[in-house]
C-alpha cells in the first residue's frame, strides 16, 4: 500500500446520454499509476447513496484485507462476515477507460446512484466516489464540505439541477 497513489481531489463532470463521463485528470492519473490496465472497478458505496470506484490493483489489497479479517475472526472464535467478499467482488463491474479517462458508468449503478447529466467525483484515498449532484446536495447525511464544493462547482459551471 505504501507505494500506491491515493485518489485525491474533486470535480464536476458532464455525463452524456449513453452514460459516458471522463474521470477527472488527477483521479485518472492515480488510477494509471496504480495499475497497468486502464480499467476501474465500480460498485455501490457501502454507506452513502453514491458509487465507489478504484483501480484494479486495489482489488487484490481489498481481498487480502477481507481475508485477514476472516482469519482473525476465526482465530478469536468469532464468526467471519461470510458476505464481505461477495459484496466486495460480486457486486461490482469493471469499466475500461480510454486515454482521456472516458468510461461508461455501468447502467445499473448509474440508475441506483441517480446519475443523470452530471457526476460529482471526489477522492477518498484508496477509492473515489461518484455522486449524482442532486443526491449529494439533498442528502441530509452527506458531508457538508462535499455539499459546499459541489454547490460551488455547479454554480461556477452554470449547472441548474
Amino acid at each position: 500500500m505504501a507505494d500506491r497513489e491515493l485518489f485525491e481531489g474533486f470535480a464536476l463532470q458532464a455525463v452524456d446520454q449513453k452514460g459516458r463521463v471522463a474521470i477527472p485528470a488527477d483521479l485518472r492519473a492515480a488510477a494509471e499509476r496504480n495499475s497497468d490496465i486502464r480499467q476501474i472497478v465500480v460498485g455501490l458505496h457501502p454507506e452513502d447513496p453514491c458509487l465507489s470506484a478504484h483501480d484494479l490493483s486495489w482489488s487484490k489489497e481489498k481481498y487480502d484485507r477481507i481475508d485477514r479479517k476472516e482469519r482473525l475472526a476465526e482465530e478469536r472464535g468469532g464468526e467471519a462476515d461470510t458476505r464481505a467478499k461477495r459484496r466486495a467482488f460480486g457486486l461490482v463491474v469493471k469499466a475500461p477507460f480510454d486515454d482521456s479517462g472516458r468510461f461508461v458508468i455501468p447502467p445499473f449503478f448509474r440508475m441506483k446512484a441517480g446519475i443523470q447529466k452530471w457526476a460529482f467525483f471526489n477522492g477518498a484515498g484508496e477509492t473515489f466516489d461518484i455522486w449524482a449532484p442532486e443526491a449529494l446536495l439533498k442528502g441530509e447525511k452527506a458531508d457538508p464540505g462535499l455539499r459546499e464544493i459541489c454547490e460551488y462547482l455547479c454554480q461556477s459551471k452554470g449547472v441548474k439541477l
